[in-house]
């Protein structure tokens, strides 16, 4: 039983110290700081035709790889070189509306929060109609390919994300 409880212990200061975002902030920020479009494709849905919910998780992620991108990090890049990694240490996400096959949606960045080595970062999924259907954020953690030790978050990527960051 001490084991158990140790280990309970050790996830709660875990959580405790990674930054999450306030899921209504998330659906009501301002203007992104960048999006992507994507097309629902007929792969992306269940069969009650809807997306399939991790779905959402691969948009964000593809907004992610895309920002990075944008900002001078192109991830096969940074993976190649080494540069660093970030694995992602926490994903979550609401639904708020259906998206069905053949729907237009924007994947927007719109918020994010920075600490020394963990970069949370806020999503909107929006359909062409305007309507918010789902929040996404994931926390990376950014570390040394070599060892996985905890390195910190680039400066260019900091300083891109400074317009959205919250403190």
């Amino acid at each position: 039983m001490a084991v158990r409880s140790t280990s309970r212990k050790s996830l709660a200061s875990l959580k405790s110290a990674m930054k999450l975002l306030d899921r209504k902030q998330l659906f009501e920020a301002g203007p992104p700081l960048f999006q992507i479009p994507v097309d629902v494709r007929f792969q992306d849905i269940d069969a009650a035709g809807i997306v399939f919910f991790a779905r959402i998780f691969d948009y964000a992620h593809f907004a992610y790889e895309r920002f990075l991108a944008h900002v001078g990090f192109p991830l096969p890049t940074v993976l190649r070189e080494g540069q660093f990694a970030a694995p992602l240490r926490h994903a979550e996400a609401d639904y708020r509306a259906p998206i069905r096959y053949g729907d237009e949606l924007r994947i927007e960045l719109v918020l994010a929060l920075v600490t020394d080595s963990e970069l949370t970062l806020g999503f909107r999924v929006v359909r062409g109609d305007g309507k918010v259907c789902a929040v996404v954020q994931t926390v990376h953690t950014f570390v040394s390919p070599e060892d996985f030790q905890r390195r910190a978050v680039p400066r260019g990527i900091v300083e891109a994300l400074q317009p959205i960051i919250l403190f």
